[in-house]
This record gives C-alpha cells, structure tokens and sequence, in this order.
C-alpha cells in the first residue's frame, strides 16, 4: 500500500467520526473536516511557494490548527521541523540557523521572536486566541477555501523525509535528526496493533506537541488507528488540578504519561475524580520518555486502579518494544520487540553479552531515522544496517524482552567498581518524605568519583528530619561500595521537555555547592555528611 492509499483510507473509513477535540473550546472535527481544512491549507502553501522536499518550521503551542499544519506538510511532501515555543531565545536562533526553512509559522505571541531569526515568517491564527493585528500574511485556516483539483500525496514516496526534530539534550545545543514518512508510519501502526489500539480509543493529549510524544504518539499514530484526540496544552503543575475533570468530561480513554507527570498528580490530587474515573473508562495507560520509579509506579497503580504499560524507544529509533498483557512486571521491563526489530546487549568491547546480563543495548531496526543534521543543516545519512548504540543499559531475557537498568554515561566507577545510581535511587525514594532521587557523582582524590544523593522532598519536609533514616536505610538496603558520600535537597530537578531529569546540570550545582569552580544553574539548599565511604 502506498503513502497516499494508507492515509487516505483512513479518511475514507472514519469520514464522518471525531478524530479532534478541543480541549479549551469544545468544538470538535471530523475525519472528513480535519481532511477539507488540511487540503486548504496545503493550497495556502503552495501560494507561497512551499514545494515538496522544503523545511517548514513551526513555532506553535498545542492547538488543533497545529494538527492542521502538521498533516498540511505531510500532504504536500514539506519537511516539518517543531519548535517548541518555550525555548530560549538562543535555542530558537540556533535551530533555525540549522536546519534553514524556507518558511516559518508562528502563532501570534511568538512571531516577532521568530521574525528576528528569520525573514520569512507567517501567523498562524489559534481559534482560541486573537489573530495579532489581523496581519496580512497570517493564516486563517477556517477562511481559507478548499482547492479544486489537488491530489494529496500524489508524489509521496516511502523514503521521503517527513520531520526534522530537534531533541531536548541534556547539556550541548539540540541535535537535529529526521525520519521518513514511510518508518514513522510502519512503526506507529505496529506498535498501535500490538497495544489493541484502535478507533475506540480517545487519548488526552497534554504532552508537547513540539516532540515526538506529541507529534507521533499522539497525534499521528490514532490518525493511523482512526481513533480521536483531545488537544490541550501542555501539562504543569496548575493544569494538574483540572487533570481529570477534563480527561472525564471529554471522555478521553486513553493516557500516555512521562514520569514527571505521574508524580505531579500523586502530589497535587486532592480527589476522587481520577480514581473513579480510572477504574470506571481508562483502557490505557502508557508511560514512556524517562525511566518509571518503582515507588511511582505502585503507587499509581494502587491509587486510580490503572495498570501501567511501560514501552521503550529513542528519538532516533521510534517505537522499540511495546508489552503483552501477560507480560511480567519486573522492574525497568519494557517488554517485547516489535515486529522487525532486533535487540542486544554489548560489553565495553562490543562484544555481544548473554541472557541476563546487563550491557549496553543496541537496536536494528527498519525504523531508524535517515540522519542527524551537520552544522550547515545539511543531512548526514546514519546506516540503516548497523546497530545502533542507544546508551542506554539493560539487560534481555531468554525470550528476547528487554528491562532497562540505568544509563551508560551515568554509571560512577569508584575506586574500579562500576555503580549503577538507578539502583541507588529505587532504594532511597521509599523513603517517606523523598519526592524525588538523582544519583551522580563527584571527583574524588583516592577513588576516582563518589556519591551524591541529590533529593527532592516533599512539601514541608526539612532534610535534616529525614538524613538519619536515609543514612540508616542505606547502611541495612545498600552495599558498602554504593553507600552516598553526601545527602543534598534541591527544590526541583532540572528536566528536559520531555520529563528526563538533566543530571549534567545537577552535577552543576553539586559542584558549585562543594566550591569545585562550576557555574551554578539553580538554588539550592544542602545539608552535607561525611559519607561512611570517605
């Protein structure tokens, strides 16, 4: 089946269904409606002389005209590249400078940012926001007419680039990689069937739009299934206090969580609304994009009666393994490879590790992206026939599923012994009163590095009033080679956009904090020991 015929399909069989709704205005679109305006919409474009194969970057919060915009680039061949309207100003300039579109789209609050990286710049008009100024060049998508005559996806090709997206990275600037409109569909569809999606599921999208959870997971894989999607903006901590209310009263069933997220609402929900509505409508419950705490996990488990399916994959590689249901439920498991999909565990040599043992887990895959972008946004071709290397450690059982245990580049080897800090956090987070745990390390004279347990309380809570639990629950749970050298509380992690906790910055402030000479990025508050390893 072509690009054309699979997506048209879809259309076809689901014309006259919901596939959006908004979640600030109510209004909801149509299969067929959603298809009209993106058709318009790619007549709009091609006035303004947008071609196949040209970068179209879009600075845009979640809205359903986003959605709109998105699939008006897939349509007409254009490469989308997302920019997430929270960026720093020097992010914004350093993307565009990168990957040079040919056009930038921006909603209203955000053009003139825009417009001073780059020449070319439209509005595009949000339902629920005023058009600034009635500008002459914006978009208005609900006034523009449907074209007569125009084939979508007419020329599309499997191998044709659909999204340049640039990862939140944890410490450089952000790495422009791209994918191709054919993998990204192959991956989504297998990954939809083998978690039992499909055109009954409703999803509640507060994730950004501006990434992949929100670009793929959510918006392009329950086209695919032809299911609907509530679009609301992006979840904080203030939108955490209507969470349910408005889950249950757009009749959303399906969730896809970051950690984060998770841990907010077990803070922040004061109700019942979420358990009841949980047990009595909720059919999914996906977590993805940052490794799943224990105590999280369980907790919200036992709290709204969801039983959360965890699922592992990269930017670069798309959707890696998805669970069965009668999967088990081990710490870090993430389940079962998909169709096509290889996976191993490699030694510090590359040397392929055995059943159970932990290593660095490389993934084949036919849905790899094409490439990272170089300085001159030019694309550099990755080969698809070679392992990828994901930095990520785990370890695959006799059935080839796999369980993620930590992160290569954060393993602290003291005095020659390698120390996972994922191990160290899964122990000291039970600790009553411990929001959050990040483990890193700092230099040390004798040893190479030691411990940092970095801590998140809870509100409230002082850490001198829980450090003698914490040391003594470390001396009975914990080896003498893992035991933390010094307890500092942070008043919130530092995280990527997507929810992972930034330990290079971290280690920042650990260091400015211990007088090493770094720049500290945040205040902080410390109580320090001498740690039994000193």
């Amino acid at each position: 089946m072509t690009i054309r015929e699979t997506i048209m399909n879809v259309i076809a069989r689901h014309e006259a269904e919901t596939f959006l709704v908004d979640a600030i205005t109510n209004r909801e679109i149509t299969y067929g409606a959603f298809h009209r305006r993106v058709c318009a919409l790619v007549a709009e474009l091609r006035r303004r002389d947008v071609v196949k194969g040209d970068r179209v970057a879009v600075m845009v919060p979640n809205c359903c005209e986003l959605a709109v915009l998105y699939f008006a680039c897939v349509y007409l061949g254009a490469i989308i590249v997302p920019v997430n309207p929270g960026l720093s100003p020097s992010d914004v300039r350093f993307i565009l400078s990168s990957c040079k579109p040919m056009l930038c789209v921006a909603s209203p609050p955000h053009r003139d940012a825009v417009q001073a990286q780059h020449s070319n710049v439209t509005t595009l008009a949000i339902a629920h926001e005023a058009v600034a100024g009635d500008r002459a060049d914006g978009i208005v998508i609900d006034a523009l007419a449907e074209p007569s005559g125009f084939v979508p996806l007419e020329n599309a090709e499997y191998d044709d680039l659909a999204v340049i997206m640039y990862t939140s990275g944890t410490t450089a600037k952000p790495k422009g990689l791209a994918h191709k409109i054919g993998s990204m569909l192959r991956n989504a569809m297998a990954f939809a069937e083998f978690q039992g999606i499909d055109h009954n599921t409703r999803f509640y999208l507060t994730l950004s739009m501006s990434y992949m959870g929100g670009l793929y997971n959510l918006l392009i894989l329950p086209f695919l299934c032809g299911a609907s999607v509530v679009v609301d903006h992006v979840f904080d901590a203030r939108s955490s206090l209507h969470f349910w209310e408005k889950a249950k009263s757009n009749k959303a069933n399906a969730l896809w969580f970051v950690p984060t997220v998770m841990s907010i609402l077990l803070r922040m929900d004061r109700g019942r609304t979420g358990e009841e509505f949980c047990r009595a409508s909720v059919r999914h419950a996906f977590v993805g994009f940052a490794p799943l705490p224990l105590k999280v996990k369980n907790e919200f488990e036992a709290r709204y009666g969801v039983r959360l399916v965890e699922n592992y994959g990269l930017s670069e590689t798309l959707f890696v393994t998805a669970r069965s249901v009668a999967g088990p439920e081990g710490q870090g498991y993430v389940g079962e490879p998909l169709p096509g999909v290889r996976l191993r565990t490699v030694d510090e040599n590359g040397e392929t590790l055995a059943p159970g043992m932990d290593g660095e887990v490389q993934i084949l895959t036919p849905d790899l992206m094409a490439g990272y972008l170089d300085s001159e946004g030019r694309l550099v071709e990755f080969d698809a026939s070679a392992w990828f290397s994901t930095g990520d450690v785990g370890n695959l059982d006799r059935n080839g599923s796999l369980s993620i245990t930590g992160r290569k580049k954060d393993i602290i080897i003291r005095g020659g012994v390698n120390i996972s800090p994922a191990a160290i956090e899964e122990s000291l987070i039970r600790i009553p009163g411990i929001a959050d745990v990040a483990v890193v390390s700092i230099p040390h004279a004798l040893y190479g590095e030691d411990i940092v347990a970095v801590l998140k309380l809870d509100a409230g809570v002082e850490l001198e009033s829980v450090l003698g639990e914490l040391v003594s629950h470390a001396r009975v749970n914990l080896a003498q080679h893992q035991q933390p050298a010094r307890y500092i509380a942070i008043d919130e992690f530092p995280r990527t956009a997507n929810g992972k906790v930034q330990k290079a910055r971290i280690r920042e402030l650990v260091a400015e904090k211990l007088q090493m000479g770094i720049r500290s990025v945040a205040p902080m508050r410390t109580t320090e020991r001498a740690g039994v390893s000193n």
